[in-house]
């Protein structure tokens, strides 16, 4: 068996991919370990400092030593001299290399991607042989003379980093490799889904969706649009509405902090001690005869505010306590989809068909109208970081790179406005028009004593999983404005393409989300099918990464949200690094936004977005988050500018309404 050291690093996941059959153990617990049980050691990057002392004595145990790793195992051989950090993350690095051990059969020179700022220098050639260095002479790869330790600086598990394969089948024919058979994995068996009747009716012709949903949600005390607002410029396809009403359906909200959870159903409210994504898991339904549909056929939609990490992250606490509930759920027992390219409305009830009636009373055909044209007024809100503090915040981010404790840090802001008293439902029709986005949707919760609503125009999905279990995220990184000019236009997408910066950040992220996804994912089935490709929207270009994977057997779709979430593309890298420091760098609590909202059905299928570009309001109290991410080539004046720019639709939507 290969041991693995989980440095709480970001490509740990990946890396135990392609080794094989491995044990993984925290870095805290090596020193109850016996080395003499494994074939292999591998200790990857990471922000943790693993006693590594008890490697000394074995020198024919082969050992990898990987980023941090390399620079703790040459400490512990008593080497800890540095040249000046080189904080190049995600950049590749050109090896000059002897073509011996873990490097042998390599061309000359060799790139690998660099996720660590320090490069080991001036070793002792009694001590330790040198096997690869940089241009100016440092040291990138070493093996401890007598030894099958070995140490590299670089990534190998990067998706960049094409040669870490072999370099990791080098590495393992150092022993005999034991069988990568992966023992069957302890499952919990899912809760049978209680079975129900369902019914459907189709209607045809165009659907004016914002009617529709207005008349829907009028005498609901819940209600949910997923909104594929932009289905007239070919980005989604597919609507669902519905609302909480009918004696089954199930409104929940759920505290962080508590863990309580309370429940309305038939206007009767409880609450219990429990993790709303275990609620979640535990209460699906079955259809009595299977919806040939894809996409959403039943199950729970609503969101999960970003302070929900504390329950997903392992040993975090959080230091800001959301003011909004940090999830909201409802498990409609009717609702709608409409197919935008089809033109067809499917009606969905399940035990009582009359809720097709309530549905069709509701459906509104025609064009649909736009927002009326008004004048712009300013807002009256403000953020709550000064210019000058927001940009001090990316300082000290960029303070922490270079010291080699992160790769890049998302730095976010909250803008508030105080008692909104404007139609929320005009609002967020002004906001799907100004700025329509593929996962855009509303939610409303009048539940609990709550007045809470989410206005979302978001363009960046976060998680899907379809019905034969493959998994997608799309995470975004790189945002510029577009220009009315059709020729610049084209050229300020190309050169945001190029930008070595969004390169840099899109790459870290990309690497973050396979670690993520390799979690929850079959073996060996982790991909990225598109890298950086340029989407537009109608304010801006964004440049958009899709990463893969096939959901392992038996695994719930809630188990996989909670093992990816909060999503990368707003934390950083690494992510618990990233969310401890983002907890005092940010001024107070993020909520709703940065969160996930959107669908997890009942036939272990989801699909959420990240909550981004969108408008919360709680009881007359209006919110917007906005930010990016912080690179070690970030100038924090534009990272400001960047985080206007990404609120701009938003704040333009409230003025016009003012």
């Amino acid at each position: 068996m290969i041991l693995v050291v989980d440095n709480l690093g970001f490509t740990t996941n990946i890396l135990t991919h392609q080794l094989g059959a491995v044990h993984i153990a925290p870095a805290a617990e090596l020193a109850a370990l016996n080395f003499t049980d494994y074939s292999h050691v591998v200790i990857p990057h990471g922000t943790q400092i693993p006693d590594l002392s008890g490697l000394l004595g074995l020198s024919d145990l082969p050992v990898l030593a990987i980023g941090s790793g390399y620079q703790h195992l040459a400490a512990a051989y008593g080497h800890d001299t540095v040249a000046s950090a080189q904080p190049v993350y995600g950049e590749p690095v050109a090896h000059q290399h002897t073509r011996t051990g873990i490097l042998g059969g390599l061309d000359r020179p060799v790139e690998l991607i660099s996720y660590h700022a320090w490069r080991l220098t001036a070793m002792d050639p009694g001590t330790f042989s040198i096997e690869a260095v940089d241009d100016a002479g440092n040291v990138l790869v070493y093996r401890v003379a007598g030894t099958n330790h070995w140490g590299i600086h670089c990534e190998l598990a990067a998706l960049q980093s094409s040669t870490g394969a072999r370099i990791l089948e080098n590495f393992l024919a150092l022993a005999p490799t034991p069988s990568t058979e992966t023992p069957p994995e302890a499952t919990t068996p899912r809760q049978a889904a209680q079975r129900h009747p369902v019914f459907t009716r189709t209607l045809s012709g165009k659907l004016d969706t914002e009617a529709t949903f207005r008349r829907l949600q009028r005498d609901a005390t819940a209600a949910f649009w997923l909104d594929s607002a932009a289905a007239h410029l070919g980005q989604g396809d597919t609507s669902i509405m519905g609302t909480n009403t009918g004696p089954l359906a199930q409104t929940v909200r759920w505290d962080v902090a508590t863990n309580q959870l309370d429940i309305e159903q038939a206007g009767n409210q409880t609450s219990r001690t429990e993790d709303v994504l275990d609620y979640l898991k535990h209460h699906a339904w079955q259809a009595d005869q299977p919806l040939e549909l894809e996409g959403f056929t039943g199950g729970w939609v609503g969101y999960l505010g970003y302070e929900a990490k504390q329950a997903t992250m392992v040993g975090h606490i959080n230091t800001h306590q959301a003011a909004t509930p940090d999830a909201y759920w409802i498990k409609p027992q009717a609702f709608l989809r409409y197919d935008h390219r089809t033109q067809v409305t499917t009606l969905v009830a399940y035990v009582d068909e009359t809720l097709l009636d309530t549905l069709q009373t509701a459906l509104a055909f025609g064009p649909g109208t736009q927002p009326e044209s008004t004048s712009s007024h300013p807002t009256t809100g403000q953020w709550r970081l000064t210019t000058e503090e927001y940009q001090h915040r990316a300082i000290e981010i960029q303070a922490m790179l270079q010291g080699g404790e992160a790769a890049g840090i998302c730095l976010t802001d909250t803008y508030n406005l105080d008692d909104y008293r404007g139609d929320s439902l005009d609002l967020y029709g002004r906001l799907r028009t100004k700025n329509p986005a593929p996962y855009a949707g509303y939610l409303r919760f009048n539940t609990f004593g709550d007045e809470l609503e989410v206005l979302c125009a978001s363009p960046e999905e976060f998680l899907k999983v379809d019905r034969a279990g493959l998994v997608e995220s799309k995470p975004i990184k790189g945002t510029v404005a577009r220009s009315s000019d059709p020729a610049q236009d084209v050229q300020i997408a190309q050169q945001m393409a190029a930008d070595p910066k969004i390169q840099s950040e899109n790459l870290m992220i990309t690497d973050l989300l396979r670690d993520d996804l390799a979690k929850v994912s079959q073996p060996g089935s982790v991909a990225v099918p598109k890298l950086m490709a340029v989407e537009s929207f109608a304010t801006v270009h964004q440049l958009v990464t899709t990463v893969t994977g096939h959901l392992r057997p038996h695994i719930p779709v809630v188990e996989a949200l909670r093992a990816v979430f909060p999503g990368g593309s707003m934390t950083g890298a690494p992510k618990p690094f990233s969310i401890t420091a983002l907890d005092h760098l940010e001024a107070g609590p993020r909520g709703i936004y940065s969160g996930a909202m959107g669908w997890l059905g009942d036939n272990n299928t989801a699909e959420l977005n990240v909550v981004i570009r969108s408008i919360i309001i709680d009881a007359g109290q209006l919110s917007i988050g906005a930010g990016g991410a912080v690179v070690v080539g970030s100038d924090p004046v534009a990272e400001e500018l960047e985080k206007h720019l990404k609120a701009q639709a938003l704040l333009d939507s409230i003025a016009e309404q003012s």
